[in-house]
């Protein structure tokens, strides 16, 4: 029992739960469920299977899709083992992400498609983006705008999106009016993941027990209407909103689609379900998918850079190149492409590998031509090195290395 959670949310808390909240006090002092998102399609790429990595991070899978399955795992076990997933070469390859089990559940059950064009309105860090990324085929006209306003947490998940090496979307940094002015009637899925009083992380966060409030829930209820009256705007006939919080609120989760619902009545309820430490692995979510009636009028293709217009854009796609100082070379984003070409790769071996991420250069073993390399690992890339006689100069970005 954490004595710094304040009475006041216990008692709102024993409000809304009654005859389970002492199965939720309980929860609070229970082991943490962690997990990750395994992306199927960069999988395909690799030398591993997934029973490898089932093995190596002593997982099992709780959630699968055509484009990914969601794992479990338990960190006090790989930290007996030395393992370290945000330092290991797979996580550094974009192989997986991790994201808490319970926000997972929400993309599971959005259920999108290959050709689906999504927004994920309030993306960062990216977990959300990252996940629906994996089910959407480009090769089928499917694509997603990740967007945050944040500019800090907006370059966040520019970067976590380059690392998981996707090239049908763009990341904005924008108010959703200045989406919703570009994009009226435009997308098939949205999902608005919304800032919340942030109920659903007690267990795991001293900072939201500090700052929750009854006031702190009215104020973020209010922004929340605010963000899916936007989506609304921007959703075409026939597609659907995913709703999701981490909190418990009424005010914050079942109100807000009530409202949402009284507003718009070409809306319906598809599926609503809160989930609770006690009821499923995790910290807790609620989440709602609504579904807008009418018939869709065709697919929309990925807008061309000139059309996003004043959008703040981030990223778009992925530069296979870059003029640096009048010299064009490949691009860090691109190594992680899996169908982006290069004509010189280095396969990086088991202590290599670690050598690379720390910074290091690579005294190659092999014959090699001078010139820049996409460094891989289980034939999965990392980044590049330039060759210089039988020396690889490291050039990994020095912010992302293993230091």
């Amino acid at each position: 029992m954490y004595d710094d959670i304040k009475k006041e949310y216990l008692d709102h808390v024993k409000e809304i739960l009654k005859y389970d909240y002492d199965r939720y006090i309980k929860s609070l002092d229970e082991k943490e469920t962690h997990g990750f998102i395994l992306n199927k399609k960069k999988l395909a790429h690799s030398s591993v299977d997934v029973d490898y990595v089932l093995d190596i991070f002593k997982g099992k899978i709780l959630l699968e899709d055509e484009g990914y399955h969601y794992i479990v795992y338990d960190k006090d076990e790989l930290t007996r083992c030395g393992i370290r997933l945000g330092r290991h070469p797979l996580h550094h390859a974009g192989l997986f992400y991790m994201q808490e089990p319970s926000a997972a559940k929400v993309v599971h059950e959005a259920h999108i498609e290959k050709s689906d064009v999504v927004l994920d309105l309030c993306a960062s860090p990216g977990g959300k983006s990252i996940m629906s990324l994996c089910s959407i085929d480009k090769n089928e006209g499917g694509f997603l705008i990740s967007n945050e306003v944040d500019y800090k947490r907006a370059k966040v998940l520019k970067s976590n999106i380059e690392r998981m090496g996707f090239d049908n979307v763009i990341v904005t940094c924008n108010t959703p009016a200045e989406l919703n002015y570009k994009f009226t009637n435009y997308f098939d899925k949205i999902i608005v993941d919304a800032p919340c009083s942030g109920e659903g992380m007690m267990r795991k966060s001293m900072e939201a027990r500090r700052q929750w409030s009854k006031s702190l829930v009215s104020s973020m209820a209010a922004t929340q209407k605010k963000l899916i009256d936007a989506a609304y705007n921007m959703l075409k006939k026939g597609g659907s909103i995913i709703y999701s919080t981490c909190t418990f609120s009424r005010e914050e989760d079942e109100e807000v689609v009530e409202y949402t619902l009284d507003r718009h009545n070409d809306l319906t309820l598809e599926k609503e379900e809160k989930l609770y430490p006690f009821n499923y692995p995790g910290e807790g979510q609620f989440y709602a998918v609504l579904h807008k009636a009418g018939e869709d009028i065709g697919r929309q293709r990925m807008p061309t850079i000139d059309e996003m217009g004043d959008l703040n854009v981030l990223q778009y796609k992925v530069d296979k190149c870059e003029d640096r100082h009048g010299i064009i070379i490949p691009t860090h984003a691109s190594t992680h492409v899996d169908d982006i070409h290069f004509d010189n790769v280095y396969e990086l071996n088991e202590e290599e590998v670690y050598d690379y991420l720390h910074g290091d250069a690579i005294k190659s073993k092999i014959d090699i031509k001078n010139g820049y390399y996409k460094m891989t690992y289980k034939k999965l890339g990392l980044g590049l090195a330039k060759a210089v006689g039988n020396i690889l100069k490291n050039h990994y970005p020095k912010g992302l290395r293993n230091l």
